[in-house]
């Protein structure tokens, strides 16, 4: 019973981080938003178990789907052009089967006038002004006398890379580390969505929500981000317990895991097979 008490008095506290920290993570602090002000998590917690750990096979307790779904070598599934809102930076991206089942990033016909030194990465969600990206993938880094990179292996996110949804161009610090006159450094100046061509895995997959058991005892939320009764509205955030396991997560919603890993592709596990307490982990496929 006091179980039961505890947890329904820091529904209000867990509603307000799992916001605070989707809000961060998904969007990034801005270059010139003043993100001294914004205090630093005491804990691990993190949209999808991202956090700031390396990409999704990175590690061993971080999981992803798996696929028999595979495309013919040089098959191009995705296609942009990053750009700087002047128009004056640009780089064209597009995303190519590899032959090992996953995929990798060629570029071409990058061009400036303002050369120095550059990054180009994917990232979940981006805007322009967003700063650095803990979760980023695919990140090359070339100086002012080049040469540009021709390309990127994205195998680190896997068989189903489409949860990267844009590619930016990030000016990146000078090798001798004065950069007092680019204060602008770090910071996304160029933006590109891609228009991905990689089919949904699971287009029959429906979440269920089950009564809350040992290994799935964590929050639901519905798209207010509201506690979800189960009457009203619609889940789509949990928000883990200390002690939830991948798979009892996966039963509560009536899903799979390989369908619970293809909606949270960062999803981190440990050791002991729990996913990280605190990770808020998305519900609505639309939303991946």
């Amino acid at each position: 019973m006091q179980r039961a008490t505890t947890r329904r008095g820091r529904t209000a506290t867990a509603l307000a981080v799992g916001t605070v920290v989707t809000g961060l993570l998904l969007t990034g602090c801005t270059a010139f938003g003043g993100d001294g002000s914004v205090p630093k998590p005491t804990r691990q917690a993190s949209v999808d178990g991202g956090g700031g750990t390396p990409g999704p096979n990175a590690t061993p307790g971080t999981e992803q789907a798996s696929s028999d779904q595979a495309f013919p070598e040089g098959t191009v599934v995705a296609e942009t052009e990053a750009v700087s809102k002047s128009g004056d930076t640009r780089i064209h991206v597009r995303v190519v089967a590899d032959d090992r089942g996953t995929f990798e990033a060629e570029f071409s016909g990058y061009h400036t006038t303002e050369p120095q030194p550059m990054t180009v990465e994917f990232r979940r969600k981006a805007a322009y002004g967003d700063y650095w990206d803990n979760q980023a993938m695919g990140k090359t880094t070339w100086d002012v006398a080049g040469p540009v990179p021709t390309g990127v292996s994205l195998r680190t996110a896997g068989q189903h890379p489409d949860f990267l949804h844009d590619v930016v161009l990030v000016p990146a610090p000078s090798g001798n580390g004065v950069d007092a006159e680019r204060p602008w450094v770090g910071s996304v100046l160029g933006l590109g969505t891609l228009d991905w061509k990689i089919p949904n895995p699971f287009p029959d997959m429906r979440v269920t929500v089950g009564k809350a058991r040992p290994g799935a005892y964590g929050y639901v939320f519905d798209q207010d981000g509201e506690h979800y009764d189960g009457q009203h509205g619609t889940p789509t955030r949990y928000q883990v317990a200390h002690g939830d396991d991948q798979t009892t997560v996966a039963k509560r919603f009536g899903i799979t895991v390989p369908e619970l890993r293809w909606l949270n592709p960062t999803m981190q596990i440990g050791n002991d097979g729990w996913i990280y307490e605190d990770t808020v982990l998305d519900l609505d496929p639309a939303a991946r």
